[in-house]
């Protein structure tokens, strides 16, 4: 089987920064990238609205993991932080074995911490389960998790993390592949606008600020492609492991019409709804459970045709994600390509 990442490794475009005293403006550079995306995403597709169900030049498939929640420590519960390590290896072996064009975390790459627990070695362990993830033979990608602030700054945590092609610096972000616009979002603010911060935060005080609205609203618009979205905290449900104002995303998520899927974490149990044709699916944690038997991880083929079929391994469910309809169970990992 051919190797196929070579290709969405280099069309992967910077970051764009973000200005949020002023809230969020593109300059001309940031304008001319997206508008630069957007053609080349729509000669991709062959269409510039989903409403006539645009085929992909070919299908694609990446890696899916989350909730990893590393550290030396005891187990605590159901978590055993310790044996995340071995867990993310064997993923990312599926994942390399599988020739997926690129790995997607969300969020949690931590062990809870307090405030006794030492920046040193919350960065030395982000460091190790880092170097992991990094074993992937190919292009990743992160998105922050609550318990990565518990005693840290988003500064230094993504000082700490290699999300391929993206500015030093961004929460959230965009990049395009095999014609799908992929957008990671940051839900880890407080209802005031500031950002999580050295366990500063209630874990049920989850919002989207106006300025990555703003930008949500933006990256939306400027891009002809069918879209997929990364978060860590849910956007679809009701209770508290939910983004505050999900209503207000899923608008313009909705709106758009562009949008296939909402691929999340933090529920470490798993969940899926369809809401208003897309796909909101919840990937099991890692750290649940002792052995590789309670590992969870998943591969996610993009189809031509825009479904979605997400293989889960170990513990993680299986699902086909039709284009427009709602989502069936399955059985057993995604077929190879």
């Amino acid at each position: 089987m051919p190797h196929h990442r070579a290709s969405p490794r280099s069309s992967t475009p910077a970051g764009r920064p973000l200005r949020p005293a002023q809230g969020w403006q593109p300059d001309r550079r940031e304008f001319l990238t997206a508008s630069a995306a957007a053609l080349g995403t729509l000669a991709l597709a062959g269409c510039s609205s989903l409403g006539n169900r645009p085929r992909l030049v070919s299908g694609f498939r990446f890696g899916l993991i989350t909730d990893i929640h590393y550290g030396d420590a005891p187990p605590k519960n159901t978590r055993y932080f310790a044996e995340s390590v071995a867990k993310v290896r064997e993923a990312v072996a599926t994942f390399d074995r599988a020739h997926v064009w690129f790995l997607a975390e969300l969020g949690d790459l931590l062990a809870d911490a307090t405030p006794e627990t030492s920046e040193a070695y919350l960065l030395a362990t982000l460091d190790t389960i880092e170097r992991e993830l990094r074993r992937f033979d190919g292009p990743t990608y992160h998105v922050l998790g609550n318990h990565d602030l518990d005693n840290l700054s988003k500064a230094q945590v993504l000082a700490h993390l290699t999300n391929t092609g993206i500015a030093p610096g961004r929460s959230f972000y965009s990049f395009p592949t095999g014609g799908v616009r992929f957008l990671v979002m940051d839900a880890e603010f407080l209802a005031d606008g500031r950002s999580y911060d050295h366990g500063n935060y209630d874990y049920r005080d989850i919002h989207i600020p106006p300025a990555e609205l703003e930008w949500l609203r933006f990256e939306l618009a400027a891009t002809s492609a069918p879209v997929i979205v990364f978060i860590h905290q849910r956007l679809d449900g009701d209770g508290n492991v939910q983004v505050v104002n999900r209503a207000d995303v899923r608008a313009i998520l909705e709106g758009s019409d562009r949008v296939l899927a909402v691929f999340q974490g933090h529920d470490h149990k798993g969940a899926y709804s369809f809401i208003n044709g897309i796909h909101y699916y919840t990937l099991k944690a890692v750290v649940e459970g002792s052995g590789p038997e309670n590992n969870a991880y998943a591969i996610v083929d993009v189809r031509a045709d825009l479904d979605i079929a997400v293989g889960g391994y170990r513990r993680a469910e299986s699902m086909l994600l039709p284009y427009r309809a709602a989502g069936v169970m399955t059985t057993g990992p995604a077929a190879e390509m």
